[in-house]
């Protein structure tokens, strides 16, 4: 599957497609909340995104990935599901904050072109 939109460079006409709910009043809830429909629909079709928010790859930085891979670890051997699972909770927040990311970055250029 081809490199989805928000992991590439900001382009206007791709994000108003993508995107054509989000005005520049948008609130934060609307952004957020086309934020978690993006990340669901290309988590849902993408397996290779999926799996890499899964194992952390959408963190900030490697020390955070090492961190939560270790964390993982540590709830797994102890059994602790619950653990496990707000832990991949936080994966895939990382992977949506991107998303917000690139949306919060459109509301900026719509500003910029129609203020």
């Amino acid at each position: 599957m081809k490199k989805p939109l928000i992991f590439k460079e900001y382009d206007f006409d791709r994000a108003e497609i993508q995107f054509p709910l989000i005005t520049a009043q948008s609130s934060d809830k609307e952004v957020e909340d086309t934020a978690w429909q993006y990340t669901f629909d290309l988590l849902s079709r993408d397996s290779g995104c999926l799996q890499d928010a899964f194992i952390g790859e959408y963190f900030e930085s490697c020390d955070m990935v090492d961190q939560y891979h270790q964390k993982v670890l540590l709830a797994v051997v102890e059994q602790n599901y619950k653990a496990v699972g707000m832990l991949v909770e936080c994966a895939i927040g990382a992977f949506n904050q991107i998303a917000i990311d690139y949306i919060n970055e459109h509301i900026a250029q719509l500003e910029i072109r129609y203020e």
